[in-house]
């Protein structure tokens, strides 16, 4: 059995490559999902936050095991199991508290419900009553880690694998079988200093009387950024093939409203057979190329927005990936390491 790590709202753990999401509500905060194999539902994850340093997780399990019984026909046959106690490395409980449990009717379930800093995580591997499927449950729950505090997130959903940092926040997906989109948002920036400076740099040109400048509009967080995967790339890149520069065409065609409105430097180079291109805009004022030098000094107090596109295309997968961020701050950076942090092949 081939084995991969699945990564969602910052929680991780091992699975067999066969389980594919196919559940899922909810958001980072407080969400569900559930991953099948080809025959049946086999793992449940559910998370939510809590204010108590001592959550009853007991009272926590009452509720869950409501919910499994409202999801039988009235009469079947269940039985449950608390303190269940699978994994006996006491490491395993250093800094969370942990309490399993099981329960059996047309299938059986083992489960684990875990406390670790503001938040309850459930996990819950499903098998058949017959099926030899505890090393399974082991390795799975031996795998699971919470890296909710850690630099980097992971997301993962139908091969797609990528690291985002904490402070960018799922906002929303998409997950299609021929397009995927990751978008997030990023916590929301104080511009207090900016907008003091902004306002000060206006009132002295009106006092002056050279020019009135209306105070810059200012972005309201940090920044956005979303990643997306297309495929086939033949099938999208088809209608562009006879032009120079398929990918870059496509591209432009593809997002024409979004870089309307910005300047941009756009390289391209080729690494290991795939076609990369990186672009980089700022975006356009009307008062560009005014010779005004208050007003460019009044521009380099508040920062224009940056647009950044990263894409390539993978010929080995045959898909096309597209990271873009658009931020108040020099978005390169975080844009170069969402994808280093993608595998394609």
């Amino acid at each position: 059995m081939d084995w991969t790590v699945f990564g969602w709202a910052g929680i991780q753990l091992e699975i067999p490559t066969t389980w594919e999401l196919s559940g899922l509500s909810g958001d980072q905060k407080t969400g569900y999902l559930r991953l099948d194999d080809a025959d049946m539902p086999r793992l449940e994850l559910k998370w939510a936050p809590t204010r108590r340093k001592k959550p009853d997780l007991h009272a926590t399990l009452d509720e869950y095991f409501k919910l499994i019984r409202k999801t039988y026909k009235k009469g079947a046959e269940l039985s449950f199991r608390r303190n269940v106690n699978l994994i006996k490395d006491p490491e395993f409980s250093e800094g969370r508290t942990v309490l399993g449990f099981s329960w059996k009717g047309s299938i059986r379930a083992n489960g684990l419900i875990f406390h670790v800093g503001n938040r309850i995580t459930i996990v819950q591997v499903m098998g058949r009553l017959k099926e030899n499927w505890r090393p399974t449950v082991l390795r799975i729950f031996q795998s699971i880690v919470d890296n909710g505090n850690a630099p980097q997130t992971l997301w993962s959903a139908y091969g797609l694998k990528l690291g985002v940092p904490r402070e960018y926040k799922l906002e929303r997906q998409k997950l299609l079988s021929g397009y995927l989109l990751f978008a997030f948002v990023a916590r929301k920036e104080r511009f207090q200093s900016v907008t003091k400076l902004a306002k000060l740099a206006s009132n002295r040109l009106r006092n002056n009387g050279t020019i009135e400048v209306k105070k810059p509009s200012l972005p309201p967080d940090r920044g956005s950024l979303s990643v997306e995967r297309y495929g086939p790339a033949e099938v999208m890149l088809g209608d562009y093939k006879d032009t120079p520069n398929p990918l870059e065409t496509w591209f432009r065609a593809k997002y024409a409203k979004a870089i309307r409105g910005y300047g941009f430097e756009v390289t391209s180079r080729t690494d290991a057979e795939d076609e990369h291109l990186t672009l980089i805009g700022q975006q356009t004022r009307l008062y560009d190329g005014i010779p005004l030098t208050p007003v460019l000094a009044l521009d380099k107090l508040s920062k224009r927005t940056t647009l950044v596109f990263h894409l390539w295309r993978c010929n080995h997968s045959n898909r096309i990936y597209v990271i873009q961020s658009i931020s108040s701050m020099n978005a390169q950076p975080t844009v170069q390491k969402v994808a280093e942090s993608i595998k394609c092949h």
